[in-house]
């Protein structure tokens, strides 16, 4: 708003400037050769009488002439020396007989002195009267005329410019609103224009990988229902030839689990979904040693042939959601006890303003090549970390969505364990404001 003001006061002040330029550099030596020409047209006759009554008559009385002249003529008469004028108008009276001054005044009357040699190196001089050469308030309204006409010269190219990028950003807008992603708003526009367009780019990018990453989701979800659903099916058509209650037992078992795999993953997909919103966060001080060190004896007793080692200080806090912290965190360590051989180490740690969590097991790693679309929904890697370990493939996309909603970030390397190193990085403090949708 300030920017586009400074613009649009600095064009009318240069208007302006632009205008009083014109009239005092073009227009006003025309106007004041056109004054002289007309004053002397006008005033030549009553220098005619002068000289019949001052010059052809036997001596006259030349204060008594002159008064009477100056009673029946708006306009003051005097004789002088010629000693009296500076050197130029001297020079100027003596080379043309005459000489007519004009100095002009802004918003006001010009002053208009007329000069004629005079016997006896003297000089008649005629001051006219204000009302002699009143032409009314023409200059005046001249004046206001070109400097009215520059400024709406400058606002018309102001406001074309303006409408003419907002037109195009209309159209963007609407190609927006067809489906069009590909399109694009002009961010060299004038401001406020580019400020808009950096945004409408902006958006139109984020709705685009939105929609593409929906459409993939969507074709990968379908891609993992078949498979339960056809078990399930196939199971179905089982029971219906089978008379042993054992057999028949075992493929209702085995629907049970596909049951649960549909379901696991409904939750999941629900769970994704709602990450994606970027919903508002509920940020509150939380102690991860209490959150890892309960994950971990939980995860021990599942697994009682993996070591688990955590190194977090007691004392450590930051600010965030702790649901969403706890879910983050026990993705990535279930993860790691699908893989891990032997040993999962857990480290947590303050680096600047960010609070870091690693997460390492001695497992088969993650192959270089697949480690930036590790993240995205239903990825697979090679067989080392196929879903024959369980799972869905949405897990380190959920972590992937906390992080994110927290302002941070995930990724995965190499761990001096020998397997596989994910690490997220939280920042100590988060404001609930940035997280608002």
């Amino acid at each position: 708003m300030i920017t586009l003001f400074l613009k649009l006061f600095l064009s009318s002040v240069l208007s302006i400037i632009a205008a009083t330029f014109i009239y005092g550099v073009i227009i006003e030596e025309k106007v004041q050769h056109i004054e002289r020409e007309q004053i002397r047209q006008i005033v030549l006759p009553i220098y005619y009488l002068l000289d019949r009554d001052l010059l052809q008559a036997e001596n006259p009385d030349v204060d008594k002439v002159l008064t009477r002249y100056q009673e029946e003529f708006p306009f003051f008469i005097r004789i002088f020396p010629i000693t009296e004028l500076d050197a130029e108008a001297r020079l100027k009276l003596m080379r043309n007989g005459e000489y007519i001054s004009v100095k002009s005044n802004f918003l006001d009357d010009d002053d208009i002195v007329l000069y004629y040699q005079w016997p006896d190196q003297q000089v008649l001089e005629l001051d006219l009267d204000e009302e002699f050469v009143d032409y009314g308030d023409w200059l005046f309204w001249y004046m206001v005329a070109l400097m009215g006409g520059c400024l709406a010269a400058t606002v018309m190219w102001f406001s074309f410019s303006i409408t003419r990028h907002t037109y195009r950003l209309a159209k963007v807008t609407k190609a927006l609103g067809d489906g069009d992603f590909d399109v694009s708003a002009n961010e060299k526009a004038p401001s406020p224009i580019n400020h808009m367009a950096r945004s409408l780019n902006s958006m139109a990018a984020k709705l685009k990988s939105l929609i593409q990453e929906q459409d993939s989701m969507t074709m990968a979800a379908s891609h993992e229902l078949k498979t339960p659903i056809n078990n399930l099916r196939f199971a179905l058509d089982m029971t219906r030839s089978i008379t042993d209650m054992k057999t028949m037992h075992e493929h209702i078992q085995e629907m049970d689990e596909d049951l649960d795999s549909l379901e696991d993953l409904t939750h999941e997909l629900i769970s994704f979904s709602q990450l994606t919103k970027a919903r508002e966060i509920n940020p509150q001080s939380i102690n991860p040693y209490p959150l890892l060190y309960n994950m971990c004896e939980r995860l021990s007793k599942l697994s009682p042939k993996l070591k688990i080692q955590i190194e977090c200080p007691v004392g450590l806090s930051l600010m965030a959601d702790e649901k969403l912290v706890r879910r983050a965190l026990n993705n990535l360590i279930v993860n790691a006890q699908k893989y891990a051989e032997k040993l999962i180490l857990i480290r947590a740690y303050v680096v600047n303003k960010s609070v870091i969590f690693e997460v390492h097991d001695d497992g088969s790693g993650v192959p270089e090549k697949y480690r930036e679309s590790i993240f995205l929904p239903f990825a697979r890697v090679d067989d080392s970390r196929s879903r024959q370990s369980g799972g869905h493939g949405l897990g380190l996309s959920i972590v992937e969505r906390i992080v994110t909603n927290h302002c941070g970030k995930a990724s995965v390397s190499d761990s001096h364990l020998g397997g596989a190193l994910f690490t997220l990085e939280l920042p100590l403090f988060q404001n609930s404001e940035d997280h608002k949708e």
